[in-house]
């Protein structure tokens, strides 16, 4: 009783000493962990801007970016080669952290990303739209959040999760009826994530047959306004940005998506085969959206997870961060198994997930692979099985009798 009456005080108090301890805990593994980092180039360019007016694309924004990864001893990503290569609005997001020391910054920001993570896979459950105790869900969160390669992730201080974190607080929010809300959470996260337009077209599908939405208005407002800013703070930002992209990537040799990994397993036809996954992929989403506007919450909660579940396999570069896309669908099979089998569903499932886990350690111990992209077996089984696992809920997570939220 005296811990609610007094919730207001300590409950900030225990807010700030974890943020405070995640950040210091962060500031010890960026000294043991001199890797890849991808927050030094956008810190760098923000920075630049900020104390000289330097061009976020430039080539001196490059060379001082340069010249730092020398000092702190990290390694530039492989996509970007250590470039600002990123739309200009996202300059605003670095923008308090240019005025921080490298490694203090480097430190928040990476707490930034585990908490992107963590919340990630808490909505995710939310989106299942199961109940599941809240040490079930901590549970879950922090051990997906500590495993490889979201570690890894973290200690890179990816930007993806945060964006990925805004696309599903947009979902969570469209189901609730909420429309603004998913549309200032849907422009955030569209520069970072083209393929997050599926599911801006999906949410308005849905929505606006409900009842009239503003969704579309505020998400073509925000985008408006994110353009139009830019423009005016970095004049000509669009050419240099073609200029900056192309000159570390000049060709398509980058895209390099699960499905593309599932295709060079057969060496003869991996280009007609690869294209022909992406066609049927899409397909796919097209005749699931079919009659959308009709289906009821419990329908469209299945669709939604099996349009993120399909997009975790459009995954462009090998990225970690889009398996985040595939776990809530994984996760629906937890509330099935807990249902059909209670306590021996329960076991059953965390055997699964810990033995899934361990897989994934495995294979970085053997490839001691550092880099943004992943191995095949890490970026292609969990949206294989997430997938499997959909299909085989299908009815009872949108037909059955009992309805999903009572689990």
């Amino acid at each position: 009783m005296l811990l609610k009456k007094t919730a207001q005080y300590w409950v900030p108090l225990l807010a700030f000493a974890l943020a405070a301890g995640l950040v210091l805990l962060n500031l010890q593994l960026s000294e043991q962990f001199l890797y890849q980092d991808e927050f030094l180039p956008r810190w760098s360019a923000a920075r630049g801007w900020m104390q000289d007016g330097t061009s976020p694309y430039s080539e001196d924004a490059y060379q001082k970016a340069a010249a730092q990864y020398e000092d702190f001893g990290y390694t530039a990503p492989g996509f970007s080669q250590g470039r600002f290569i990123d739309l200009a609005w996202f300059i605003y997001l670095y923008i308090p952290f240019s005025f921080l020391p490298y490694t203090l910054a480097r430190a928040i920001w990476m707490s930034l990303t585990a908490a992107a993570i963590f919340s990630s896979i808490w909505i995710g459950i939310d989106l299942t739209g199961g109940q599941l105790r809240v040490l079930e869900k901590v549970l879950l969160a922090l051990l997906i959040t500590c495993s490889y390669p979201f570690f890894k992730l973290i200690l890179s201080a990816s930007i993806l999760p945060l964006f990925i974190l805004a696309l599903f607080a947009a979902c969570r929010s469209a189901l609730a009826g909420k429309g603004t809300a998913a549309g200032v959470l849907l422009f955030l996260c569209i520069g970072m994530l083209p393929i997050s337009l599926l599911i801006v077209i999906f949410l308005i599908i849905w929505l606006n047959a409900q009842k009239p939405s503003d969704i579309l208005l505020v998400f073509l407002i925000g985008l408006a306004f994110l353009a139009v800013t830019t423009l005016i703070l970095f004049p000509g930002w669009i050419p240099q940005w073609f200029t900056s992209i192309i000159s570390v990537q000049p060709r398509l040799d980058w895209l390099d998506t699960p499905l593309m990994r599932i295709a060079a397993f057969f060496p003869g036809a991996v280009v007609p085969l690869a294209i022909a996954l992406h066609v049927i992929l899409l397909f796919a989403l097209i005749m699931e959206w079919y009659g959308l506007a009709e289906k009821d919450e419990r329908q469209v909660r299945w669709k939604l997870l099996l349009s993120l579940t399909l997009i975790s396999l459009i995954n462009p570069t090998g990225s970690a961060a889009f398996l985040l896309f595939a776990w809530p669908g994984f996760l629906l099979f937890y509330l099935f198994l807990q249902e059909k089998w209670k306590i021996f569903g329960k076991i059953s499932f965390w055997l699964i997930l810990a033995l899934y886990l361990y897989s994934n350690l495995e294979s970085f111990l053997r490839s001691q692979n550092w880099s943004a992209t992943e191995s095949t077996w890490v970026i292609t089984i969990l949206p294989l099985a997430a997938l499997l696992s959909l299909e085989w809920t299908r009815w009872w997570a949108m037909s059955s009798p009992r309805p999903l939220r009572e689990i």
